[in-house]
């Protein structure tokens, strides 16, 4: 079977803690090839990553 491919697109903060959960249940899902594509509009660690880190996203 293939899988469906999916391609989310993140670039604030507000972005990552909204979608935290519909990104982990892509990720888990066995009949999707998720792609997650963070746009780096903020720079700083603390603006983004940590949330990256908390949420348990990649």
């Amino acid at each position: 079977m293939r899988k469906l491919k999916v391609l989310t697109v993140v670039g604030t903060r507000p972005e990552i803690i909204r979608l935290a959960c519909v990104l982990q249940k892509l990720d888990a899902s066995e009949a999707i090839e998720h792609v997650l594509v963070h746009t780096g509009q903020n720079y700083d660690y603390e603006l983004n990553e940590v949330f990256f880190e908390d949420l348990g996203l990649r």
